[in-house]
């Protein structure tokens, strides 16, 4: 399944993004998993998967969403923590990525490393004035994963922002594929 080259067509995620979902799953072997992946899913999710290489994004988001059934207990709050934990990460991982008492460059680095770990433009940002910024994730209607790809989003952007020294910092959805709109959008504001 997994791709060793950036796939052309298509949606693909790397596989760094997988690892934490695949731990919580393997780690977790007594919960229903076959309810919510399939004997493919369960089989790929038991084979070592390669933070560099190439997966299908539909693959990602029926992994993420058994994790947010199963460990999450579909709490959304659980997935803006899962956030700030990947900006924590992110950061560990990408020496420079944060500019302290510069919040937008650093939200302009993240927006750099998320397109180095999709095949697709995964999130566009509006400059709207200083500290305030409209973020954007497209994905379809009927994608399960939208609203908690969003959660995720956000919660990382919050920790992105904090981590430069930004302070009251807000965070609003203004528009998401599942209320009918065309992409999702979140504004964001906060003082440096």
């Amino acid at each position: 399944m997994p791709e060793s080259t950036k796939p052309k067509e298509g949606r693909y995620i790397k596989g760094i993004l997988l690892v934490d979902y695949v731990k919580m799953i393997r780690g977790n072997p007594d919960q229903p998993w076959s309810d919510y992946l399939s004997a493919e899913d369960l089989e790929q999710v038991s084979q070592l998967i390669l933070p560099a290489s190439w997966y299908p994004l539909e693959f990602f988001q029926r992994v993420g969403a058994a994790v947010f059934k199963i460990i999450a207990k579909e709490n959304y709050e659980v997935l803006r923590v899962f956030g700030r934990t990947m900006a924590d990460k992110i950061h560990d991982e990408n020496p420079g990525m944060v500019s302290h008492g510069r919040a937008r460059d650093t939200l302009r680095k993240y927006r750099a490393v998320n397109e180095r770990v999709y095949s697709f433009q995964p999130v566009e940002t509006d400059d709207i004035g200083p500290g305030h910024l409209v973020f954007h994730t497209f994905s379809t209607p009927d994608e399960y994963g939208a609203k908690m790809i969003m959660e995720i989003v956000a919660g990382s952007i919050e920790r992105l922002i904090a981590l430069s020294g930004g302070r009251n910092i807000n965070i609003r959805l203004i528009e998401a594929v599942w209320e009918g709109a065309d992409q999702n959008s979140i504004e964001v504001t906060w003082e440096e």
